[in-house]
Order: structure tokens, then C-alpha cells, then sequence
């Protein structure tokens, strides 16, 4: 009996006494800092802004000058009172990129800000003040655990965009793909970040940073990294993907349900007349069939320049015949029907394209039906951005005129976005017994 005894007083003295002590002063001393928490209180306590080093810790490397977070509507009052609440979450494109990136130039374009603009202009609804906790790169396994984290906040709604981010996450050109996939388990993953934020971790981090120089963000050649790190249609990395981004928008569903949050997800948009990053030839082709491509391609090419649409559409129609998933093709049947006017064959072309990049950096079509089909199954409002672009396009796919990139929008872009948004929220009767607004100009 007491062997026992002396072997359990042995046991809680080195691993039970020292763990308890440990998460003890960390717990005392984020309660005097918060360094770990999303929000900060400023020096007399009425308002909470954004914790820049909280939404750092996402990054696997040391970041880079410009903030990740939006530079306005960056704070809330301390005391919610009866204002009503506006959370945006997600990646870039909520940030306001790439306007967010230029903290000096205090440049106010984005969605959450022109979304203030508009719902202030508009005296018959209630006092509303959005914080806009976008973050560069974030996927939807961040996003939702900046929404477990912002909770206690007491939101009345949150607005989610994201789904641009799902392959590589906050550490693309960083970590090879199998990293990515490594890092997308929830439960590793998680704890792993559950460690970064505790002072025990931090300082040792400074401690190894005296030896050693941590990696530096970005990589050194994006174009090997793009090359030995592309994702083909058929990688088994489109199902991981699907699968956690589905997991994720439903997990935040039933946070939002359980915590009587009103909830907006949006299906976002993607550029479908940007070139895809990567095309990739099937690995079974032969090297007959891959040299039939390139020449069906010189042809097709060649014919396009000189303005002969038809016959360039039949070579690349002939070459897609042989592989369907090369990206490239896709993309110049899509350009091809569109200077033909064709639309509707362009669409499904353009779309097929986007889908078959081999470095998708944009959102793949089953993003937005995952939110289409989480909002129509748990009955909360969607923002169909990806269909309402392609509405003010007047075509079958978004047109670049609303669009700066693959992905983001230009500043009439974020305000056109604005509008929508409170299109959708009049319609989802977010504020009760209220179905006009006035929108103000955007030079105002």
C-alpha cells in the first residue's frame, strides 16, 4: 500500500503537479493580457478591437509587413447596449483585399465597410456596429474556430465568405501538399494551435529564435513549389477538401443555431475568365495521344490569332476529346464561344476550367453548392455572390468587369457586393417589419 502511495506521489509531483501549475499561470497571465484572445480592450476599456497576434498565430511563418486583417471596422464598443451586432468572417475577400494590405493608405474598400456605410444611411434601422474579423488566407477550419473564439461577443448575425482558401490554407508556398493535408486534421491541428497560444510555446519560440531563423513567408521559388505541389481532378485531395469544408460550414451552422445567432452564408465568386494558374495532362495519357494535344493546340491556336473561331473551336474541341481534364483547353473553348457569343457554351466551359485548375486558388463549384445546400437544409439566409455576379454580367459566368483577380473584387465590386448583402437581409427579415433602403453613391 505504501509503494503505491509513493508511486502516485511520485507520479502527481512530476507530470500532474507541474501541469496543473503550468496552465494555472498561463490562464492568470492571458487574463491580465488576452494576448491569446481575438479581441482586445483598449487603455480605458470601451472599446474591443482586433488582436493582430491573435489572427498571426494561424501562420506557420513570420508575416509580412502589411496586416492580414481588414484596416476599418476593426473595433466594436465595449458595451454592446442595444446596437446591433454585425460579425463578417472569412478570408481575403472579407479582409478587403487587397486594400487591406496598405494599412498607410487607410483605404476603405471592402464589403463589411460599405455594408456599414449603407445600413447607416438608412435612419429606420437600428444602431449597427460590424466588426470585420477577416483575415488574409484563412480556410474554413480557421474561420470556424475564430467563430467558436468571437462567441462570447454576443453577435446578433454573422456574415461567412469563404471557400477560396480550402487547399493550402494561411501557409500556401510554405507547406507541400501533404503538410497541407497533415495540418487539415481537425483534431492535430487544433491542439497544435491550442499550443502555439500559450506563452510556454511563445517563449520558446523566442528562446530557438536566438539559434535559429524562423522561415520567412512566402517560398523561395513559387513556380517549383506550384509544380511539385498542384492538385490534378483526380487527387484525392478534392475530397478531403470537400468533405472538411462541408464538415465546417455545418459545424458553424449548429454554433449559430445553438447561440440563437442569425447567420449569412455566402457562395462565393470566383474570376471564371482568368486563365487557370496550372494545366495538367492526365498521367495515363501516351506520349502519341499528349503529342496529337499540343498539335491540336498549335492549330488552335494559330486559327484564333488569324480570327477563325470556328476552326479553332473544332481543334480544341478534337484535343479535348482526348483529355477533358486539361484545364487550358477548357479556358480557350470558353474565350472562343464568347467571341462567337456563345454564352451558354462558354459558361460550362470557363466553369469546367476553374474546376480543373491544377493550383486551385479559386473555389472549386462544389464550395458554393456545399453552401447552397447548408443553407436551404438548415433554413438560413444564403448570399449567392457567385450568382449574382454572374446576373450583373448579363452573361452564363461572371464577367472581370467587378472583379481585380482570380478572386477579389475590384471597390465598385465590394460596393456592389454591400448592396446585395443587404438585399439579403431585408429578404431573411434580419430587421423585422423592414424590406426598403436607401443606398448612398459610392463617391459619397
Amino acid at each position: 500500500m505504501k509503494a503505491k502511495l509513493k508511486k502516485m506521489f511520485f507520479y502527481v509531483t512530476m507530470f500532474i503537479l507541474p501541469i496543473f501549475i503550468w496552465l494555472s499561470l498561463e490562464m492568470v497571465l492571458n487574463s491580465f493580457t488576452h494576448r491569446f484572445d481575438p479581441l482586445l480592450k483598449d487603455g480605458k476599456k470601451k472599446t474591443l478591437h482586433l488582436n493582430q497576434k491573435y489572427f498571426n498565430d494561424f501562420f506557420l511563418y513570420n508575416l509580412p509587413v502589411f496586416q492580414t486583417t481588414s484596416t476599418v471596422n476593426r473595433a466594436i464598443h465595449a458595451e454592446k447596449g442595444k446596437r446591433f451586432r454585425i460579425f463578417t468572417l472569412g478570408g481575403s475577400t472579407t479582409a478587403g483585399y487587397p486594400y487591406n494590405t496598405f494599412p498607410d493608405f487607410k483605404c476603405p474598400a471592402s464589403f463589411p465597410n460599405y455594408l456599414r456605410a449603407v445600413l447607416s444611411y438608412n435612419p429606420q434601422i437600428p444602431e449597427v456596429e460590424i466588426l470585420n474579423a477577416g483575415c488574409n488566407a484563412l480556410s474554413s477550419l480557421e474561420v470556424l474556430l475564430v467563430f467558436k473564439d468571437m462567441v462570447k461577443y454576443k453577435p446578433d448575425l454573422v456574415i461567412v465568405y469563404n471557400g477560396q482558401n480550402e487547399f493550402f490554407g494561411p501557409n500556401e508556398f510554405v507547406l507541400s501538399k501533404e503538410k497541407a493535408l497533415f495540418y487539415k486534421n481537425k483534431i492535430i491541428y487544433t491542439n497544435y494551435l491550442k499550443l502555439r497560444r500559450t506563452y510556454l510555446y511563445q517563449g520558446m519560440k523566442k528562446f530557438v529564435r536566438l539559434f535559429k531563423k524562423q522561415k520567412k513567408a512566402g517560398h523561395q521559388d513559387y513556380l517549383e513549389w506550384s509544380r511539385k505541389n498542384f492538385v490534378s481532378p483526380a487527387d484525392e485531395m478534392n475530397e478531403v477538401v470537400r468533405k472538411d469544408y462541408r464538415e465546417n460550414i455545418s459545424e458553424i451552422v449548429r454554433i449559430a443555431k445553438k447561440e440563437n445567432i442569425k447567420l449569412v452564408l455566402c457562395a462565393p465568386v470566383t474570376n471564371w475568365t482568368f486563365p487557370p494558374f496550372i494545366s495538367k495532362h492526365r498521367s495515363d495519357l501516351t506520349k502519341t495521344k499528349l503529342a496529337r494535344c499540343n498539335s491540336l493546340d498549335n492549330a488552335a491556336q494559330t486559327y484564333f490569332n488569324k480570327g477563325k473561331l470556328a476552326e479553332s473551336v473544332d481543334a480544341w474541341r478534337k484535343m479535348k476529346a482526348i483529355d477533358s481534364t486539361y484545364a487550358d483547353v477548357s479556358y480557350h473553348l470558353g474565350m472562343a464561344y464568347t467571341k462567337l457569343g456563345q454564352y451558354d457554351k462558354a459558361g460550362v466551359e470557363l466553369e469546367q476550367a476553374k474546376n480543373n485548375d491544377a493550383l486551385p486558388f479559386r473555389a472549386k463549384s462544389f464550395i458554393g453548392n456545399i453552401c447552397r445546400d447548408a443553407a436551404q437544409k438548415n433554413h438560413v439566409a444564403l448570399a449567392d455572390v457567385e450568382k449574382f455576379f454572374i446576373e450583373m454580367s448579363g452573361r452564363t459566368y461572371p464577367t472581370p468587369t467587378q472583379l481585380l483577380d482570380h478572386v477579389h473584387p475590384t471597390e465598385t465590386g465590394y460596393y456592389y457586393l454591400s448592396l446585395y448583402l443587404t438585399r439579403v437581409m431585408l429578404q431573411n427579415n434580419i430587421f423585422p417589419g423592414i424590406s426598403q433602403t436607401k443606398y448612398p453613391p459610392l463617391t459619397d
